[in-house]
């Protein structure tokens, strides 16, 4: 079976609107960060770092932006 021209691709990394659960503040973060990221108020660490896509750690996500 012959796989289909994609003729423009799409980027798999996204942007996150996160909820912190140590506070309740919203941030906005990279899906495939390379540095660990913190909360802009209380500074609890978000963001894992991984190879690829990162984990998201201290947050739950709440709309997937672009």
């Amino acid at each position: 079976m012959k796989k289909k021209k994609v003729l423009i691709p799409m980027p798999k990394s996204r942007f996150y609107k996160v909820i912190c659960k140590n506070c309740g503040a919203e941030n906005i973060v990279f899906s495939h960060s390379t540095y660990p990221a913190r909360c802009k108020v209380c500074g609890t660490q978000i963001i894992k770092p991984t190879g690829g896509r990162a984990d998201i750690i201290n947050a739950e996500v709440v709309a997937e932006l672009g």
